[in-house]
């Protein structure tokens, strides 16, 4: 078994790559919102080929929380925290392969012929869920559990917004019925966005789990309610 020194070393550079990949996911993000915005084939394209080196980072860390398990005896709140990257990195996974799903949609959007009307509600979501990944990091930076629950709070706004923007959606298909393919893109990056806020918000739940040593309702009905959609 190695010394404290040693042990609470490798914690801490679990916990700065755990960082990392949450800026490199941040980023991510603020590319397809751009290259959403730009209508910008190639970077979308950039951001499909990056989503590889964020499963990368995924799989790294996930080998280095196995191997200070099997190498140490962990204490119940560093088992805790492992255990709770674990399952954070995961869902950050998740959040940059939705971003590399709505990158698919934009390079279909940018081959558009024509320009068609746009959803009107599709930024204001794409900018709530953006706020909530970058509270959601800060929260887990942080360890602050008040801004972590106003995450998930937060998740209930997106849930509203998704619904109002499908509504929105089936009422352009309806004055437009010559192009209900290009607004199922729509829909289906509708859908994407909804998919990352709940992830952003499965992550909060954990930074709570850090902190409190405990799981509330919301999060295990959540978490319950996301694997469903796999």
């Amino acid at each position: 078994m190695a010394t404290r020194s040693v042990y609470d070393t490798e914690l801490k550079k679990i916990d700065h790559s755990v960082y990392i990949m949450g800026t490199e996911v941040e980023n991510a993000i603020d590319k397809m919102i751009f290259a959403f915005r730009n209508k910008s084939d190639a970077l979308a394209a950039d951001i499909m080929k990056n989503d590889d080196r964020i499963d990368k980072m995924e799989t790294e860390i996930e080998e280095d929380c196995i191997n200070i398990v099997v190498k140490e005896s962990p204490i119940a709140s560093d088992w805790r925290k492992i255990a709770s990257y674990m399952r954070m990195t995961s869902d950050m996974e998740r959040i940059a392969d939705n971003c590399s799903d709505i990158a698919i949609y934009i390079r279909k959007i940018s081959d558009y012929k024509e320009e068609i009307e746009e959803p009107k509600g599709l930024d204001e979501m794409f900018g709530i869920m953006r706020g909530m990944v970058r509270d959601t990091f800060e929260s887990f930076q942080q360890g602050d559990v008040v801004l972590a629950s106003s995450v998930i709070d937060e998740d209930d706004v997106v849930d509203q917004y998704f619904e109002k923007m499908n509504k929105e959606i089936g009422e352009l298909m309806k004055q437009h019925s010559e192009h209900i393919q290009q607004y199922i893109d729509f829909i289906l990056i509708n859908k994407y966005i909804e998919r990352m806020a709940d992830h952003s918000a499965n992550i909060a739940s954990w930074v709570k789990f850090v902190v409190r040593g405990e799981l509330d309702l919301k999060f295990t009905d959540r978490y319950a309610k996301e694997s469903q959609k796999k």
